[in-house]
């Protein structure tokens, strides 16, 4: 998902504002050209190559089952099976962005390794034992930390499961104008403490900064979409339309002022050591 809500705002409201904009061929366009080839749409910034990486230094393969959650139009989903071979389990509360998510991915030769649904990403319906890793890329504001950690534990099996969880935090006090222009609750200060909630249940993390290649795709972001700022207006409306690029305006022009930064947060379960 890429908008959020004041603080009264229930998740199923954001996931019906989130439905406005699936299948809109601007954005689609500008996502794929900032992105690269993954999935059009996904407002995630994680580009194929970055997933490869990720996959590599913790050793997913074919035999690995990794819940995306908070999915959105399903791209990284798709793009994670495609680029590594796991089988992947896209979640998301928007009915509207799983139906795309599954028109979109019929016919493409990693379908029979993905399946989406929808569902809440803080407390998925999904049998205990059942998967490897849980991967949050963009949507780490939209449960409590503590409480879904402990839920996603229950759902992990295996000698060193994983948690990746990847936040954008500004690094200011949220304004009016960030409310009205319904960004993420927690993109901006306080931020969920995600770190606290996986050192507490037993997880070893490792953190690292992201904040330059973040730049660098809103960057090409901002600009896509800017270029196609007449067909946002045709296509979203007017209002919705300037909206959404002003949603990306933000993200660039904080990055330009240095208060931006992106985390990854990757946590395991177990003893011994990684495999990269």
């Amino acid at each position: 998902m890429t908008s959020g809500p004041a603080a009264s705002t229930t998740v199923a409201q954001i996931a019906e504002e989130w439905d406005s904009y699936q299948e809109i061929p601007a954005i689609d366009e500008a996502y794929a050209e900032a992105l690269g080839d993954q999935f059009a749409g996904q407002f995630s910034g994680a580009t194929p190559h970055y997933l490869e990486q990720l996959a590599a230094h913790l050793g997913w393969s074919a035999t690995t089952r990794v819940l995306d959650a908070g999915c959105g139009t399903g791209g990284l989903t798709a793009a994670l099976a495609a680029r590594t071979g796991c089988t992947a389990v896209g979640l998301d509360a928007s009915p509207a962005a799983v139906r795309v998510a599954r028109t979109r991915l019929a016919g493409r030769p990693e379908a029979d390794r993905v399946d989406y649904a929808v569902g809440d990403m803080g407390d998925p319906d999904l049998p205990s034992g059942s998967l490897d890793a849980v991967l949050a890329i963009g949507s780490g504001y939209w449960s409590d930390p503590a409480t879904t950690v402990g839920h996603w534990r229950n759902l992990l099996r295996g000698d060193r499961p994983a948690v990746v969880v990847v936040i954008r935090r500004i690094l200011r006090p949220q304004t009016s104008h960030d409310i009205e222009l319904t960004l993420q609750e927690g993109l901006f200060e306080p931020h969920p403490d995600w770190e606290t909630a996986l050192r507490t249940a037993g997880f070893d993390i490792e953190v690292r900064d992201l904040t330059e290649a973040d730049a660098q795709c809103v960057e090409r972001l901002y600009a896509a979409l800017a270029r196609r700022l007449p067909a946002l207006r045709d296509q979203l409306g007017d209002a919705p339309g300037e909206r959404y690029l002003a949603e990306v305006k933000v993200l660039r022009d904080e990055h330009r002022a240095g208060r931006m930064r992106r985390t990854e947060i990757v946590a395991r379960l177990g003893g011994g050591h990684d495999p990269c």
